[in-house]
């Protein structure tokens, strides 16, 4: 009887660290498992936007719209923009040589990474 005692308590332990053992594999079937493994690279979106540097050489703070948006350049003031291709920048405000809602440039992809100037 001592006997059977001792083999259904080794049987037992077995069982328990068996069934430990299962879920740990099903821990490691999660999504973010998987997430892990991807390439730092695919996770990333191409980004076809172009970056632009425009500065303000005037005197006066000059106002320009991009995309719909406006912004304000102040004298000798530097704006940082990232567009579409094809996408026009206007004239928000009237400046030395150009008035309000004149076309000043379309973004274009051999702009990548220029500066352009205006006043």
């Amino acid at each position: 009887m001592l006997r059977m005692n001792c083999v259904s308590s080794s049987s037992l332990a077995v069982l328990l660290v068996a069934g430990a053992l299962a879920i740990v594999p099903a821990a490691n079937a999660s999504p973010i498992g998987k997430l892990m493994h991807l390439h730092p690279r695919a996770s990333q979106t191409q980004d076809s936007r172009v970056s632009i540097l425009m500065y303000n050489k005037g005197p006066l703070f000059q106002d320009v719209k991009v995309d719909g948006h406006v912004y304000t350049v102040g004298s000798h003031g530097w704006l940082a923009i990232k567009a579409p291709a094809g996408t026009p920048v206007y004239a928000a405000s009237t400046g030395m040589g150009h008035h309000k809602g004149d076309l000043l440039f379309a973004v274009n992809p051999e702009m990548k990474n220029a500066t352009i100037s205006f006043n």
